[in-house]
């Protein structure tokens, strides 16, 4: 076997402690790759991540910074590189969804929302791209959502912050596809974490999927989000920059 397809290559994942953030983390760490695991507020959940990673024989560690501030922002890819010597990977993936009624979202959570979401992938992609530059490659993987193009009635602000990231995608990678650095989308679609396994029981995945007409038949893991950031991620997917994969069993086609 050949050596692990992201080894001696660094990542960061931003929104890495938990849920989907964490299962990427996994894989990629996995997959040779030394992962920053990002977070906002709450280091003891980047730390159980961390050391599930380091349990495993993965090389991973903790970073604070609120993507939605740029000063955080510029830090958190220093602090990195400081300690790494290099970025390889960035994974924008941190982000929030509040629900609300379309008439029901007050001015504070639409800035926060399109804050975090769409500025913070601005500002992280922008400080990891001038490094990356300089190193004549690089991979930047953009978290979207279905929701992004299907739009969803207690989610508007943050369909349109996610569309905005779609947007995000295409502008950048005509930008700093000529030196070398790429940019990809993956749209999200149902995907059991922590946060909503509560209310979906590991029994109910697929009759819950069935009954919504999923192709595949059930929801997604987070791991299931990983892997497809592993392709985006590695040399397997070299010559593709500006693409939008969903993964999502199948929901954006219903």
């Amino acid at each position: 076997m050949g050596a692990p397809l992201l080894e001696g290559q660094v990542a960061i994942v931003t929104g890495g402690s938990r849920g989907i953030g964490s299962g990427i983390c996994k894989v990629l760490a996995g997959a040779g790759a030394t992962v920053a695991v990002n977070y906002r507020g709450n280091r003891t959940e980047a730390e159980r991540t961390v050391d599930e990673i380091v349990s495993l024989g993965g090389q991973a560690f903790p970073v604070q910074g609120d993507v939605a501030r740029k000063a955080d922002a510029d830090q958190l890819i220093k602090e990195v590189y400081e300690r790494c010597g290099r970025i390889d990977i960035l994974v924008n993936n941190a982000g929030i969804c509040p629900f609300r009624d379309f008439l029901d979202i007050d001015e504070q959570t639409w800035r926060e929302t399109i804050d975090t979401n769409l500025s913070g992938a601005f500002f992280c992609s922008q400080a990891a791209a001038r490094i990356m530059i300089e190193q004549g490659n690089g991979s930047i993987i953009n978290i979207s959502t279905v929701t992004s193009f299907r739009g969803g009635k207690k989610q508007v602000h943050y369909a349109a912050s996610k569309g905005g990231m779609n947007a995000l995608t295409s502008s950048i990678a005509n930008a700093l596809g000529p030196q070398g650095v790429r940019i990809n989308t993956i749209f999200c679609g149902g995907v059991i974490t922590d946060i909503n396994r509560h209310l979906v029981s590991e029994e109910k995945q697929v009759p819950k999927a069935k009954d919504k007409g999923l192709p595949l038949q059930r929801l997604g893991d987070p791991q299931d989000l990983g892997q497809a950031v592993l392709f985006f991620a590695s040399a397997q997917s070299e010559w593709v920059t500006g693409a939008q994969l969903a993964v999502d069993g199948g929901w954006s086609i219903l």
